[in-house]
């Protein structure tokens, strides 16, 4: 999606290549990601292009599935899968870099829980966590990647959705090296996260 809203406390997380505007040229351009609140206090994450004089910024769902429509316009089915998983866990990295020298978001060093609520907070994803002996299942329905694909009309759900499992289990063994997490999605446009005890201790 992408939006106007200001955010004056923005942190720069990184830059990736994006490649022309219509992605088969050999003009590359880069689109940078960033993390920080707006003027209300919300906590946002968004990208922009690197060109200056830009003001769209695109959510962290566009940015899943920008990046797999450009991966689709010059890998392989294999290379895609590989280049979306490592795109994936890019981002889970820096947002847990960014959360541990940011405590008062209060995400604790053992937290993985409050990272994904705080994460998928920003797509105005309906999710929910229950507690069980085993650990934590974290719930997302209405996924949002599904409703941004329909709305961008990008073509790349499948791709997408394996970058934010990637996110998801990078930002959780990052926030938490103990922990354990499985992944998994279906067609209905839900979404589940299973986190092993151990990130809850």
């Amino acid at each position: 999606m992408t939006t106007e809203y200001s955010v004056p406390t923005a942190t720069h997380l990184f830059r990736y290549v994006l490649g022309s505007a219509d992605m088969y040229c050999c003009e590359d351009e880069q689109r940078d990601v960033f993390a920080g609140t707006d003027e209300k206090g919300i906590f946002r994450i968004w990208g922009e292009t690197a060109e200056a004089g830009s003001t769209a910024k695109i959510d962290l769902c566009r940015i899943l599935l920008e990046y797999g429509l450009y991966c689709c316009s010059w890998c392989s089915t294999a290379e895609r899968l590989e280049h979306m998983q490592e795109f994936g866990a890019r981002i889970g990295q820096s947002l847990a870099q960014y959360f541990g020298a940011n405590p008062w978001l209060g995400v604790a060093e053992d937290s993985a829980v409050r990272a994904l609520e705080i994460v998928f907070g920003t797509t105005d994803a309906c999710f929910s966590a229950q507690l069980s002996d085993s650990g934590v299942r974290f719930r997302i329905t209405d996924c949002p990647l599904e409703n941004e694909a329909k709305r961008s009309g990008l073509p790349s759900l499948e791709l997408a959705h394996h970058g934010m499992s990637a996110m998801c289990r990078s930002l959780i063994l990052d926030t938490n090296p103990h922990a354990s997490v499985d992944t998994s999605s279906d067609a209905s446009g839900e979404f589940t996260l299973t986190i092993g005890a151990k990130a809850l201790a």
